[in-house]
C-alpha cells in the first residue's frame, strides 16, 4: 500500500512540476515596445519647459524634450567628454556659438562639438521644440574621433533633413524616400536617418542585435511598429525604443504617412558594418534600381 501511495505521489508531483514549467514558459515576459509622446502644450506663464524622455532606456544617454516660448535667449552648457545632439522638431529660432549662427527650423540637426556652450534665441510669438541627446563618449570613442576625416570634424555639424543624401534598402519599397541625416564618421557609434512614404506601405522585418535603435515620429507620422509578437501605434512628436535584438517592422495604412527619424546607437564600432546595407543613390541612378 505504501508503495502504491509513493507511486501516486510521484505521478502527482511530476504532473505539478510539468505544469509549472509549462506555465513559466507561457508567461515569459514579452519584450515591450516603449513609446513616449511629448508634451507639446505650454501651460502657465513659464517660458521654458523640460521633460525627460525614455529615461533609463539608453545606456549612458540622457534625452530631454525642451520647449522655449519667445521672446527668450537661453545659454546651454555642453560638458566635455559628452556629445550633444540637438534635433529641432517644431518652431523656429537661432543657434549661436561665438560668431557662428544657424537658423533653426523643424527637421534640422545641430551637433556643436567644438564649444562649451551655445545660445538659443527664440523670437516673440514663436515656440521652439527640440530634443537634446547627451551621450557619454567612451575612451574608444575618443580615440576613434582622432581617425575621422578632417572634413567631418565640424565646429558645428548642422543640416536640414531634406538636404541629406538619399539611400535605398532592400527592406523598403521603391516609394520610400530614405535619407542619411548623420553619417557614421561624424560621431562614433551613432548614425541617424529618415524614412518617409505614404500608405499603404511597409518597412520589412529585420533584426539588428548590434545596436539600440530609437524612432522619432516626425510631422504627420501615423504608423504601427511591430516587434516579434507585440505592436504599438506610433505618431508624430513621440520617441519609440525598438526592443534590442527583436524582429521588427513598420506598416502604414492607406492615405496615412510614415515619416520618422531612426537613431542607431551601436554597441561596438564593428556593429556599424550594418550600415553597408544602405546603398547611396548617385545622381545618375534611379531610385528604382535593384541594389
Amino acid at each position: 500500500m505504501k508503495h502504491q501511495s509513493m507511486i501516486g505521489f510521484v505521478h502527482v508531483f511530476g504532473a505539478m512540476l510539468l505544469s509549472i514549467i509549462l506555465s513559466c514558459g507561457c508567461t515569459e515576459k514579452t519584450k515591450e515596445i516603449v513609446v513616449q509622446e511629448f508634451n507639446m502644450q505650454m501651460t502657465g506663464d513659464s517660458q521654458i519647459f523640460s521633460e525627460d524622455v525614455l529615461d533609463g532606456e539608453l545606456a549612458e544617454t540622457h534625452i530631454k524634450h525642451m520647449v522655449y516660448a519667445g521672446p527668450i535667449t537661453e545659454s546651454v552648457s555642453l560638458a566635455e567628454g559628452y556629445v550633444n545632439i540637438f534635433i529641432f522638431i517644431r518652431g523656429t529660432g537661432i543657434m549661436r556659438a561665438d560668431t557662428l549662427s544657424f537658423p533653426l527650423e523643424p527637421e534640422t540637426i545641430a551637433i556643436p562639438s567644438a564649444y562649451g556652450k551655445v545660445r538659443i534665441e527664440v523670437g516673440e510669438n514663436d515656440t521652439l521644440h527640440y530634443l537634446q541627446f547627451v551621450k557619454k563618449l567612451s575612451p574608444e570613442d575618443l580615440e576613434d574621433l582622432k581617425t575621422f576625416p578632417e572634413k567631418n570634424k565640424y565646429d558645428i555639424y548642422f543640416t536640414r533633413f531634406s538636404d541629406c543624401e538619399s539611400y535605398t534598402e532592400k527592406i523598403k519599397s521603391p516609394n520610400t524616400v530614405s535619407r542619411t541625416v548623420l553619417p557614421a564618421d561624424i560621431i562614433p557609434r551613432v548614425s541617424l536617418g529618415t524614412v518617409e512614404t505614404k500608405g499603404p506601405d511597409a518597412v520589412g522585418a529585420h533584426e539588428h542585435a548590434m545596436l539600440d535603435q530609437l524612432f522619432l515620429g516626425l510631422t504627420g507620422n501615423d504608423i504601427t511598429v511591430h516587434a516579434d509578437d507585440v505592436s504599438a501605434h506610433f505618431t508624430e512628436y513621440a520617441l519609440l525604443h525598438i526592443p534590442i535584438g527583436s524582429s521588427h517592422w513598420a506598416t502604414v495604412e492607406e492615405n496615412k504617412i510614415m515619416y520618422y527619424l531612426w537613431m542607431d546607437f551601436f554597441l561596438t564600432r564593428e556593429g556599424q558594418e550594418w550600415l553597408k546595407t544602405h546603398k547611396p543613390i548617385s545622381k545618375d541612378m534611379s531610385s528604382n534600381d535593384d541594389n
